[in-house]
């Protein structure tokens, strides 16, 4: 849980699809906290089995991973990440971003519990100058335990970068307009910025930057979240469309697709948030 409080008689809940396509047919319980607002999966699963058929541990670092990735280094250098600085992509999926950020001269390792050749946990002994656990502490069992590892993986002055949904821009009587956000069975606990910056804060961070839209949302045409939103829908509304090869529909002849193309960048719904913390130098 976030604040600590039990699940309240009559909360809010909602039965949500999955977004997957080889689970899309399989339905899920989501509730959210009266108190803090963050959103709990309600049903227990075995999440090796889901994983296994994971879309984005088939990502390969084509020109639209390299322009969102840009996007990302651009914000951690803004939140103190330097030349040289030894990073850790903690939830680094088969390590495409580490890729990249190897091609950009850091010295970068990643983990992931479930990709193969990436779950060595040697690299988890060691500590980091940046970790970056982007769209990781809504999937874990407690987001607390999670800063706190990272606090302890993190040297002095160092910095931590946390992408996830925000639970206030969720609204769980629309379960079917926020299906990516929410994205079960994989999401576990989802917080508001609030709650992200207080536990964040409570594990021993500084907060030095905040952001109310996910790195990926660029002015580069066709890469923003309200076009791959739009994008996606006029397909078959799968997460797994984000990392298949491009495919046109009769759907996309709407006017919403060169607007989306083109402007969707300042319409962005802000349903993601990153916050990106300092540990402070003893």
């Amino acid at each position: 849980m976030i604040c600590g409080a039990p699940r309240a008689a009559g909360a809010e809940t909602a039965s949500v699809r999955s977004n997957v396509r080889a689970f899309r047919d399989e339905r899920f319980t989501v509730w959210r906290c009266t108190e803090c607002g963050s959103i709990h999966a309600q049903d227990e699963v075995d999440l090796a089995h889901y994983y296994a058929r994971y879309p984005v541990f088939d990502a390969a670092l084509d020109w639209r991973l390299r322009t969102v990735y840009g996007s990302m280094l651009k914000r951690l250098q803004a939140g103190g990440l330097k030349p040289g600085d030894k990073v850790l992509d903690y939830g680094c999926g088969k390590g495409v971003l580490v890729r990249f950020l190897r091609e950009q001269g850091y010295d970068a390792e990643g983990w992931d519990r479930y990709a193969e050749g990436w779950n060595d946990d040697s690299v988890l002994a060691r500590t980091y100058d940046c970790i970056v656990s982007q769209d990781v502490i809504e999937h874990v069992d407690s987001p607390h335990a999670l800063l706190d590892q990272l606090h302890g993986m993190t040297n002095p002055g160092g910095i931590v970068s946390i992408g996830t949904p925000d639970a206030a821009a969720l609204d769980l009587k629309e379960p079917e307009d926020f299906v990516h956000a929410l994205h079960l069975p994989y999401h576990r606990h989802i917080l508001s910025m609030a709650a992200l910056e207080k536990a964040g804060v409570q594990a021993g961070f500084a907060v030095v930057r905040r952001y109310d839209t996910m790195y990926n949302n660029t002015p580069v045409p066709t890469m923003n979240p309200r076009f791959v939103l739009h994008y996606v829908r006029c397909r078959d509304d799968v997460f797994d469309l984000v990392v298949e090869p491009v495919a046109f529909t009769w759907k996309m002849l709407s006017p919403l697709t060169p607007f989306y193309i083109f402007f969707g960048y300042f319409f962005d719904r802000h349903t993601d948030i990153q916050v990106i913390f300092e540990k402070k130098a003893a």
